[in-house]
């Protein structure tokens, strides 16, 4: 699914709707040829178009969010608080309520005895529409909120998708900027990656492998991760195919050894035996005897032997690009 997908079934705040109402409804029904009546009509059928619009942009976002299922379905809940097929339902009943509406509003106003009834049947027309989009403030821009995050996330869209995975300032970002054209913002403190970033890799002529670098992922209870961290999450669970594991060794690392294996335990059972590569960086900055030494222990703990980089100065990156490279051609049967 592609970010320009979601962008055009994004709904306005109801603040944005109301001003935009109030526009329409001064120029609609401006014809002097018309009757008083016939321009009372066309300005309730105004609002109730654009009433119900927002709530077809709402429900065509909805209804593509249930079908995509997985991560898209989890990551409405975690911004939305609510499960998407159960906001579907009630979009679809108050666009049914808003119809019902205009249908028998335009009956009493087509068969109000005299203009002041007239007048009146269209003002409690508009007003009950209008009641419909104030009262569900809440729920619309919840709707709203998530449409717009999903429309500037990545292009995950590729032949293998390849998610870069660990601690806070383990070096994901500096890494995934050295080897695709992703532009991720890299700091030198925590959760510097609040959004999902991804950059991609042709590899002729076998297709596009595309890196995923996710928020820094804590050693905590699922309960205690905070938004950020449940992002991570869902992209571990939903989008990968393989996984880089990325272990920072040297002396200035924010977490120690055990607390970054620790997570990468916690995401080897996320994977479902898919392919795992662990990767130990900043190798510039470590000493040689701590570099070995940590090398050692994640070979010991892990059964897994580590690739030693930099995503600084590029040691190994070659390597890292041909292991990528390998996968693709295996049809992601391992590294």
């Amino acid at each position: 699914m592609k970010p320009e997908d979601f962008r055009r079934n994004i709904i306005h705040e109801p603040s944005e709707f109301l001003a935009i109402l109030e526009r329409r409804l001064k120029t609609a029904g401006s014809s002097g040829r018309a009757s008083a009546r016939a321009r009372l009509l066309e300005k309730l059928s105004t609002c109730y178009r654009l009433v119900d619009g927002e709530f077809s942009k709402a429900e065509a976002f909805l209804r593509r969010v249930v079908e995509l299922g997985g991560f898209h379905a989890e990551l409405f809940k975690l911004e939305a608080g609510v499960e998407p097929r159960e906001v579907l339902k009630k979009i679809k009943g108050l666009r049914r309520i808003a119809g019902n509406i205009y249908a028998s509003s335009r009956n009493e106003l087509r068969t109000a005895p005299g203009e002041p009834a007239a007048r009146e049947a269209f003002r409690a027309g508009v007003g009950r529409l209008v009641s419909i989009y104030k009262r569900n403030r809440k729920t619309l821009s919840a709707i709203r909120k998530t449409a717009l995050e999903f429309s500037r996330m990545p292009d995950v869209e590729g032949d293998l998708r390849v998610i870069i995975a660990g601690m806070p300032q383990a070096g994901k970002s500096t890494l995934i900027s050295r080897l695709t054209n992703a532009k991720p913002e890299i700091g030198f403190y925590p959760f510097t990656t609040k959004n999902i970033i991804a950059g991609h890799l042709t590899v002729e002529p076998y297709g596009r492998i595309v890196l995923i670098d996710t928020p820094g992922i804590l050693d905590r209870p699922m309960s205690e991760r905070n938004p950020i961290e449940h992002r991570a999450v869902l992209a571990v669970k939903h989008l990968a195919d393989a996984l880089l594991f990325l272990i920072d060794p040297s002396p200035g690392k924010y977490y120690s050894l055990d607390e970054q294996l620790s997570v990468y335990r916690t995401v080897q059972s996320m994977l479902q035996g898919k392919p795992l590569m662990i990767v130990l960086n900043k190798a510039d900055a470590t000493p040689p005897g701590e570099l070995e030494e940590a090398r050692e222990i994640v070979l010991r703990k892990t059964g897994v032997e580590p690739l030693v980089i930099s995503a600084l100065t590029g040691l190994n990156l070659d390597i890292l690009k041909q292991r990528l490279a390998g996968l693709l051609k295996a049809g992601s049967q391992g590294f």
